[in-house]
């Protein structure tokens, strides 16, 4: 690995250089301000998300833009890095009118060369996908599907038509959360790529998951999936916290318990079984764990919050969430530098990776994919980057977020092919 102090000098100055494009957008008819920002268009195209949350700005989005490129370099296509946030109250009654219009102000991207998928209060079956049939976007990938991979006429429908029909389609057996078959493969590939980055790990220190006791931060799509395929695998799940609700029971939840909590979820928040009571959530602060899943908002973990979980025994910080580390201004890295030397970090764009290769995998290939080949892609992709950070850094418990910073802020400086 290169000497630690040049790569987060050469992170710092990857997150202050401007992007390439910004669109601010004022909505006519509300309160409604949104920016989509596209870091660069590296091999003809970009992708990312689109989030809404009352108090988000212009910095977010960028931030989040740039962490789409490094992950992007990590598990393809090799473009850059793009992010569609709006600042709106998820909770208004207007909020499928203010997206309505803005997937309206942002077409011309969606067709040529941006990506998009859900995030943070906007879901990809009932918001992103119906939006972008109303502005005639086949699918949100469909400027991916051109500007990057060329495709056009039988070719693009056929490959749009395959992602629509796996990604939004039943789990295989071997995924699928018994008695929440609603969830999709959408819903559930991210959350399970942050599961499997975070076994790997332990793996790799020798741990058991059965001794590795887990806080759960988020209980949305990532978060829940990621608690459900932990579980499954044996970790006790010790507490999980959402915006509205916390829940620390006296045993440790398992597989079964989880998968009746998905299945009673209403959006994205926690249902609390009977003899939930919000006093779990100073609890949750206080209850002992080795691992730490973060996958709700950005921005949660500062400085206090590292300290209270350092505390309580946790030892691993499994990045679920974009950017959760807070930073006093665009390029502060100092409080990512310090956790990387108390904790072993599994980064987000390792661990959340898991919808970005799903995309991928389905677009590169004109082969009849499955749910089943999708997991397996992003299993296999998670876990090699894991095992490619653990060399690089020399080291399974310290130095793993610059280690993988290292080898990213590389591949995005290229312009090379698609990784397989």
């Amino acid at each position: 690995m290169s000497d630690t102090g040049s790569v987060w000098d050469a992170y710092a100055a990857f997150l202050r250089r401007p992007p390439e494009t910004v669109l601010a957008w004022q909505d006519p008819l509300s309160e409604a301000r949104g920016w989509l920002v596209l870091n660069s268009r590296r091999g003809g195209a970009a992708g990312g998300g689109t989030r809404m949350r009352r108090g988000l700005g212009p910095e977010e989005v960028r931030y989040l833009a740039k962490v789409m490129e490094l992950k992007f370099a990590l598990s393809g296509p090799s473009i850059g890095g793009a992010k569609s946030g709006i600042d709106f109250d998820p909770n208004d009654p207007r909020r499928e009118e203010v997206l309505a219009r803005w997937f309206r102000a942002i077409e011309p991207f969606l067709v040529a060369c941006y990506g998009t998928a859900g995030d943070l209060n906007v879901d990809e079956a009932r918001d992103v996908v119906p939006l972008c049939h109303a502005v005639g976007i086949r699918h949100p990938q469909e400027g991916v599907a051109r500007g990057h991979f060329g495709l056009s006429g039988a070719a693009l429908d056929e490959r749009l038509d395959a992602m629509q029909r796996v990604l939004h389609g039943e789990a295989d057996a071997a995924h699928a959360v018994p008695g929440a078959e609603r969830l999709r493969v959408i819903d559930l590939v991210t959350g399970f790529g942050v599961a499997r980055a975070a076994l790997r790990l332990l793996e790799r220190q020798g741990r058991e998951p059965a001794e590795t006791p887990a806080l759960i931060e988020g209980f949305g799509n990532v978060g829940g999936a990621a608690t459900w395929y932990l579980a499954e695998a044996g970790v006790p799940i010790a507490g999980i916290v959402d915006a509205r609700h916390a829940l620390v029971p006296p045993d440790p939840l398992d597989a079964a318990a989880m998968a009746d909590l998905l299945a009673r979820r209403t959006g994205n928040a926690l249902p609390l079984p009977e003899g939930g009571d919000e006093g779990d959530r100073a609890r949750f602060r206080e209850v002992p764990a080795v691992l730490y899943v973060a996958a709700a908002a950005s921005g949660t973990l500062n400085a206090s919050v590292v300290g209270a979980l350092e505390a309580q025994g946790v030892e691993i910080l499994a990045c679920g969430a974009n950017r959760p580390f807070t930073a006093e201004a665009p390029g502060d890295t100092r409080l990512e530098q310090d956790v990387d030397h108390r904790f072993a970090v599994i980064p987000d764009v390792i661990a959340n990776c898991g919808a970005a290769r799903s995309f991928y995998h389905l677009m590169r290939s004109d082969r009849k994919e499955s749910a089943e080949t999708v997991f397996e892609s992003v299993r296999t992709v998670i876990e090699d980057a894991l095992d490619e950070t653990v060399a690089r850094a020399g080291s399974v418990r310290r130095g793993l977020l610059a280690s993988t910073l290292d080898t990213l802020l590389e591949r995005a400086a290229s312009e090379g092919e698609d990784p397989a």
